[in-house]
C-alpha cells in the first residue's frame, strides 16, 4: 500500500513540477522594455544572489544564537548543558566571522568585476 501511494506520489509529482513547453519567450524583449525592465550582467546576478545567501546565513546565525542563550538560561547549573550551550555560540560566532570574511570578499571581487 504505502509503495502503491509512494508511487503515485511520485509520478504526479513529477508530471506537476516537470517544465512544459510554453511559448512565453517571444516578445520578451518588447515586454521588459515596457515594464522599464534593464537588463544587468552576470556579476552583478551573481552579487545579489551572495547577499541573499549571506542574509539568510546572518539570520540563521541570530537563531542559533538565541536557542544557545536560551538553553544556557535554562540549563538550571548542569555543566553538561552549560558546555553545549557555550560550544553552540563558539560555533555560531566561528561562523558569522566566516560569512563577514567571505562576504567582504566577494563584494570586493565582484566590485571589481563589474566595473
Amino acid at each position: 500500500m504505502f509503495k502503491k501511494l509512494s508511487l503515485i506520489l511520485g509520478v504526479a509529482s513529477l508530471l506537476f513540477f516537470s517544465a512544459s513547453f510554453v511559448y512565453a519567450q517571444f516578445g520578451l524583449q518588447d515586454t521588459a522594455s515596457r515594464a522599464q525592465y534593464q537588463e544587468g550582467d552576470i556579476y552583478s546576478t551573481i552579487s545579489t544572489a551572495i547577499s541573499v545567501v549571506l542574509l539568510v546565513i546572518g539570520i540563521v546565525f541570530l537563531v542559533i544564537m538565541i536557542y544557545a542563550g536560551l538553553r544556557w538560561m535554562t540549563a538550571r547549573g548542569n555543566e553538561t548543558f552549560i558546555e553545549k550551550a557555550k560550544d553552540a555560540m563558539f560555533g555560531a560566532v566561528m561562523g558569522l566571522i566566516l560569512v563577514s570574511v567571505s562576504y567582504a570578499l566577494s563584494v570586493f571581487i565582484f566590485s571589481r568585476l563589474i566595473k
